[in-house]
């Protein structure tokens, strides 16, 4: 062997010697891999998947995929053990072999998920089990991937027992109630309280002060950022929140990253079709001899009593197909001790009606971090920017419904108004109206949670959310006298609002257990919570302008005029809870919480809201599992507690207005005139409220049922006290008097019928009751008349004189001599059907049927059009209606005692059942084979079509829709449906990618 040959041949050893144990590890190294799927055949995110032997550990991504590398595989057989609460634990044995190894796993769901966590309405232990009251959860996540949803209001809509959601009209970016067990305050607001990753959340409905509808701020908020939402509905929610939770506690929480995950992405697109799927009525008239005469109108060439038809909405083609762009991107993923989320979206909705759009654009980035093992920050920051613009309806003679609605045929080719009402002439006129909301919106959130020892955790949180708003009201200047009066010389109206609240939230907590085997627990939290609510609010408005292009203000001529206002309020919370727990189930929560609120002013009475609660396992007995096995799971639970609200800011000082007094012929002073004596005793509403319920698991967790009776009773209601005119006071002070009670039931349940590797089928179905009364009104008389209270009837129910008998006989209708009640405003009963259907775990087919029942809706469209301004052809016609369907609804009207009265007392015709069923939701989502996916570079991809409020049943109401409120900027009872849009039709087309 030449010298040169033994110098390589002694290199190439020295390399396989260097390199032969990285060759060696790299054959024997592993990839274990697969997929994460629930027995419906869906990935489930973040499940843990772990080597306990090997001290391995991954978590699932959005697709459910995990990897876990192995170093040193060597044919060993190891367990894998994957978990994800809401999930059965399931333990595998895999043998790992050099190279890929998949192995993929099925999740049992269970029932009712005991060890789940809970972070609205409790402090101590979070877990389901240690819940005395039932808090609800709901999916986000898992609702935007089958139902087309755009909104925080669509994701709840029926998906929550006793969380009553309804759309104030079918306007594009328009607002909504939201009610949770009822009302039970006159004064006050119903609002449930809205926190944001535990800050309090700006709610408001802002309006341009175009007739009854207005903006919510829930809107802001991009749905596909939301991972979950928790619903608190009783006195779970005083102790956390304050006295202010009495009407209920929606709790968002947005998603977040994970320590240790991969970092994957995703990329949807989504197209809307909105239909209006909504002819409006056409406006009739009879032909006189002074119509008939005319050339150009349409009773040219007719006899005098005739009736002619005419219908300018869609003579003008006013309605369109709206359209909705939305494009949206998330990452998420983390390192060894961080993890993050980051998203981006842009939502562009125009509506059905030429000047009605929704333009929304969001930003999300929440960062956790993990600096030590008993440290961890989690931070977040959410941006959105919205511009909403608002067609003029609702209660509005400008407003496209109510020119066309209450349009004189006889005008058609005769004037100006053309068909229309008033002197608003054409469907172009309606439309350079411009009623526009735009708002910047910016919430900053820090968590701090710190564990110095086993036994005792404390986290402290700051947050703000900061909105500022640009509100515009603008009527352009005309020739044409479109609008009459000042406004034809054009106006506009501005407003700036600065809305800014801070919440200040400290929670700790000592744990500890003894007895034999520990078996025996204590966790004693306490904390303190500081919310601070700021409003600035400057306002312009002038007439005269010189052009239109000018829309400000200082553009105007004439009659320019400012206004100004601003109040701040602070809450502040001490708040203590103990909780005992005995062998993991049953335990013992005693809680309480000490509000003071500036609303009273600087000598603040404090207000006390403690709690008492009670949740059992039975079913961990051993003669439960002996004796009634096939119920696998059963809690029982069972709290009282007490609940309030404080009034708005002020509301117990002694007020003045300003009033203005001549010095000279051309000069003035500043007076001022009382307004409102105050009341320095007035106190916030008081309530207490009992609840009793269960949650069972049967069947081997195929069945799951939820059972909740509630009791609320609320004292101390808020009411002004008429005063004598003699005083010289403007307004009536608030005293605290009055008592009103609301009760109920809740059902939930869901079954999975079919769980087989090819086709599953899940089922839910829910229901809730609600009886709400006004058990007295102390000494003030009853008030209100069609909306009234009065004692032993629900709140602002529906009164007038009801028929006694029709006459036919001698053409006259029988009424009360007094206002009788007619029914509910609130719906006595909802109900909820969904279903969903998987085959081969790449075809998911979901739809929803809901209704509500029991509540009645004032159709005041038609009445107007029937009697005030006569345009229906039930009018016109009315010798050929039957002789008892004329008399209901036109008259003439006695009452028992036989004096005559009007129809505007006599309404019982037009307040109708609005009782509906509707076809909600339907979904078809198919996960487009692996090979489409990886030309894209993507893990997964998934293709949607959907349909949203495809129509809906409803045998008495004779108006477009019942699920409406024409009259949202109004009070809570005014549920009316009067010149309002009904809901629309969309059809919905989705993309989504997965990286």
């Amino acid at each position: 062997m030449s010298r040169r040959l033994r110098l390589h041949s002694l290199a190439l050893a020295l390399a396989l010697f260097v390199a032969g144990p990285a060759v060696l590890e790299a054959q024997q190294s592993a990839t274990v891999t697969g997929i994460v799927r629930s027995s419906a055949q869906q990935p489930v995110r973040a499940a843990l998947v772990a080597i306990p032997s090997l001290n391995l550990t991954a978590i699932a991504n959005e697709s459910g995929m995990y990897r876990i590398e192995v170093p040193d595989a060597r044919g060993q057989q190891v367990s894998m053990q994957v978990s994800s609460i809401g999930y059965r634990t399931e333990e595998v044995n895999v043998t790992v072999t050099p190279g890929t190894v998949r192995q993929d796993v099925q999740l049992q769901e269970q029932a009712i998920a005991l060890d789940a966590l809970v972070v609205t309405g409790t402090a101590g232990s979070q877990r389901v089990r240690a819940q005395s009251a039932q808090i609800a959860q709901v999916s986000a996540e898992q609702i935007s991937e089958v139902a087309p949803v755009s909104s925080v209001s669509e994701i709840l809509q029926s998906r929550v027992p006793s969380v009553s959601v309804t759309s104030a009209s079918g306007t594009s970016g328009g607002g909504q109630v939201i009610r949770i067990r009822g009302a039970g305050s006159i004064s006050l607001s119903n609002d449930p309280l809205v926190f944001i990753d535990g800050v309090r959340a700006d709610d408001r409905q802002e309006s341009p002060g175009v007739g009854g509808q207005a903006v919510s701020r829930l809107s802001d908020l991009n749905p596909d950022d939301i991972e979950r939402i928790e619903v608190v509905k009783g006195p779970a929610a005083s102790t956390l929140y304050g006295a202010d939770a009495s009407a209920g506690v929606i709790q968002i929480f947005t998603k977040r990253g994970a320590v240790g995950s991969r970092f994957t992405q995703s990329i949807t697109t989504e197209f809307n079709l909105i239909d209006q799927n909504w002819t409006p009525p056409s406006n009739f008239a009879t032909c006189s001899a002074g119509a008939v005469g005319n050339p150009n109108g349409l009773c040219a060439g007719r006899a005098v009593g005739d009736v002619v038809e005419d219908n300018p909405l869609v003579r003008d083609n006013a309605f369109r197909d709206g359209e909705l762009y939305s494009l949206s991107w998330s990452g998420r993923g983390g390192g060894e001790n961080y993890g993050y989320y980051l998203s981006l979206n842009n939502d562009q909705e125009s509506g059905t009606l030429p000047n009605n759009s929704f333009q929304r654009r969001t930003g999300r980035f929440n960062f956790d971090f993990v600096p030590h093992e008993k440290v961890r920050i989690e931070a977040g920051y959410g941006f959105t920017r919205t511009n909403t613009e608002l067609p003029d309806n609702d209660n509005n003679i400008y407003g496209f419904l109510g020119g066309g609605l209450l349009g004189d045929p006889l005008s058609v080719g005769s004037d100006v108004r053309n068909g229309f009402f008033g002197s608003n002439r054409d469907v172009e006129a309606i439309t350079n109206i411009r009623n526009e909301v735009k708002s910047l919106r910016s919430t900053p959130t820090v968590s701090i949670r710190h564990d110095p020892t086993d036994w005792f955790t404390h986290r402290l949180r700051i947050g703000a959310d900061m909105t500022r708003s640009e509100v515009l009201r603008f009527f352009p200047k005309n020739d044409n006298v479109w609008y009459g009066g000042l406004l034809n010389t054009g106006s506009v109206d501005e407003t700036r609002r600065n809305f800014d609240r801070f919440t200040l939230d400290y929670l700790g907590n000592i744990s500890s257990s003894f007895g034999a085997d520990a078996s025996i627990t204590s966790d004693l939290s306490f904390g303190a919570q500081v919310i601070d609510s700021r409003l600035d609010r400057v306002g312009a408005e002038g007439t005269g302008l010189v052009t239109n292009a000018a829309r400000v203000v200082s553009a105007a001529s004439a009659n320019i005029s400012g206004n100004q206002g601003f109040s701040e309020t602070r809450q502040i919370g001490i708040l203590g809870q103990w909780e005992l727990g005995f062998q993991d189930k049953l335990f013992l929560q005693l809680g309480a919480r000490i509000d003071q609120n500036s609303s009273f002013g600087e000598e603040a009475p404090s207000f006390f809201v403690p709690k008492v609660g009670v949740s059992y396992v039975i079913s961990d007995e051993a003669f439960w599992q002996e004796s009634l096995g096939f119920i696998n799971t059963m809690r029982f639970r069972t709290v009282y507690g007490t609940t309030g609200r404080s009034p708005t800011a002020g509301a117990s000082l002694e007020t003045f207005s300003p009033a203005p007094y001549a010095i000279t012929t051309s000069a003035a002073g500043a007076g001022v005139i009382p307004l409102n004596p105050g009341n320095n005793e007035l106190d916030a509403e008081r309530g207490t409220e009992f609840e009793f319920g269960f949650d069972a698991g049967l069947l081997e967790d195929r069945i799951s049922l939820e059972f909740t009776y509630f009791n609320q009773v609320t004292k101390d209601l808020l009411l002004r006290r008429p005063l004598p005119p003699s005083l010289g006071f403007d307004e009536n002070p608030f005293v605290n008097i009055g008592e009103v009670k609301n009760s109920g039931i809740e059902i939930l349940a869901r079954a999975r019928v079919v769980t087989r590797p090819n086709v599953a089928w899940e089922v839910e179905a829910s229901g809730s009751t609600l009886s709400n009364e006004l058990v007295s009104l102390g000494d003030i008389e009853p008030f209100g008349v069609r909306n009234r209270f009065t004692e032993g009837k629900p709140l602002g129910g529906f009164h007038t004189l009801r028929f006694q008998n029709i006459d036919v006989a001698n053409g006259r209708a029988i009424v009360s001599d007094t206002l009788e009640f007619v029914g509910n405003v609130y719906p006595g009963y909802e109900g909820r059907l969904a279903s969903t259907v998987t085959l081969f775990q790449n075809l998911r087919i979901y739809a929803q049927i809901d209704g509500k029942w029991d509540y009645y809706v004032y159709n005041l469209t038609d009445r107007f059009r029937e009697t005030q301004l006569p345009r229906s052809d039930r009018w016109h016609k009315r010798a050929e209606l039957e002789p008892e369907d004329r008399i209901r609804r036109f008259g003439p009207f006695f009452r028992e005692d036989g004096s005559q009265t009007t129809g505007n007392q006599a309404e019982e015709a037009y307040i109708q059942p609005g009782d509906f069923l509707r076809f909600r939701e339907v979904s078809a989502t198919f996960s487009l084979p692996v090979e489409f996916a990886e030309r894209f570079g993507a893990s997964r991809a998934s293709f949607t079509v959907a349909g949203r409020n495809l129509g809906f049943i409803s045998k008495d109401y004779e108006g477009a829709d019942p699920e409406v409120i024409g009259n949202l900027t109004s009070n809570d009872f005014n549920r009316w449906d009067f010149l309002t849009i009904p809901n629309p039709r969309r059809f919905v087309a989705r993309m989504n990618f997965q990286f």
